[in-house]
């Protein structure tokens, strides 16, 4: 009898979790439901009007929040490192010698410079655009948390990495005055969420950087209870860095991850990145002829030995991270409104309609746990 109470008591437990994850799988479909139909009418309201749609989203509870490990003292130096021992030739063969630079801190400028944002939505690449600034000037690069508050970095580091206005950046405006401008690293938000993702999962369980996948439930759970959010948190990000320099556009440099990484665009964007970068104040990158040489060692780890450990080398979980259909659509419908809403920069327009174009190679998929 106890037994057959148990097995009962067992059943209604199972069938009660069941019915939670059907609940909650109802509410996270309703909410983006309502995120697709609220763009929809939207994107029909903007298209019978000539103006772009200005929106604002819900202040979201940081989750994740990146902090120095150094500090700013034992990086200014009495002599900074000549940018020549982090780039130099050998024997007329190599254009750069990156292998040893990288086993080296690189310092703070000891003279002032006008640091340059490097500003992404998370899961973008900021780590490998970091080691590039880094390598392609010689001169320490500061995060945004480290930079509010130690001013040993203010006009000593070449660029200051953020991800504001998401919840893991943090407002540096009353700086303005100090900083050249900024580099704006955009990737599709379908490889970027993912990404960004992963990183979150390995932080909550104490791993290593770029370490671990998730695995495919936890990215589902992930996926249907928070992927509204994000995707709003994309367009909060692209919509303030656009808007912040709207009056001088010459001070905002637009590349993407896509670009960054292909083999034939990469030396492009990365040479294009230096010249923006050699443009401020106090700043001197690497010789032209080095550009490629350095885009190899530090986006494709050509030649680089141990310091592949810099790399990403995640293990397990999905590769591709499936999303259904409804989903694809909702990220869809946001890239349409992030286009007509960027509709007078062409640039922005080109990299949305790239993107809206590669959702044709993403297949839904709905994967049952």
């Amino acid at each position: 009898m106890q037994q057959s109470t148990s097995q009962q008591n067992g059943g209604k437990d199972a069938s009660s979790e069941k019915a939670g994850r059907r609940a909650a799988s109802f509410v996270a479909a309703a909410g983006l439901l309502c995120f697709v139909i609220g763009t929809s009418i939207m994107l029909y309201t903007t298209n019978r009007s000539s103006s772009p749609i200005a929106m604002t989203h819900p202040n979201i509870d940081a989750e994740i929040e990146e902090t120095s490990s150094s500090s700013s003292a034992s990086l200014l130096r009495p002599t900074r490192r000549a940018l020549s021992e982090l780039v130099r030739v050998e024997d007329g063969e190599d254009l750069c010698s990156y292998k040893r630079a990288r086993l080296i801190a690189v310092a703070l400028a000891e003279h002032d410079v006008s640091p340059t944002y490097q500003a992404s939505f998370p899961g973008s690449g900021a780590r490998m655009t970091h080691e590039l600034i880094r390598a392609l000037t010689g001169i320490a690069i500061s995060t945004d948390h480290a930079y509010a508050v130690e001013t040993d970095r203010h006009r000593h580091s070449v660029a200051v990495k953020t991800h504001y206005p998401d919840p893991n950046g943090v407002p540096l405006d009353e700086f303005d005055d100090q900083f050249h401008g900024a580099v704006l690293v955009i990737r599709h938000p379908a490889k970027a969420i993912p990404s960004f993702f992963n990183f979150w999962y390995e932080r909550v369980h104490h791993l290593a950087n770029h370490s671990t996948r998730a695995p495919l439930e936890e990215w589902i759970k992930f996926r249907d209870t928070s992927l509204v959010r994000q995707l709003q948190h994309y367009q909060q990000h692209m919509d303030y860095w656009m808007n912040k320099y709207e009056e001088n556009m010459e001070k905002l440099l637009v590349v993407t991850y896509e670009d960054l990484t292909d083999d034939v665009k990469g030396p492009e964007t990365t040479a294009r990145i230096a010249k923006f970068l050699g443009a401020a104040e106090g700043v001197q990158t690497v010789p032209p002829e080095s550009i490629e040489c350095i885009w190899k060692k530090v986006v494709k780890y050509e030649d680089i030995g141990i310091d592949l450990k810099f790399g990403s080398k995640r293990k397990g979980g999905p590769k591709n991270n499936p999303y259904t259909d409804i989903q694809l659509f909702a990220i869809q419908l946001m890239m349409q409104e992030q286009r007509i809403k960027f509709q007078n920069h062409p640039e922005m327009v080109e990299i949305m309609n790239r993107y809206i174009g590669a959702m044709a190679d993403l297949e839904p998929e709905v994967v049952t746990i």
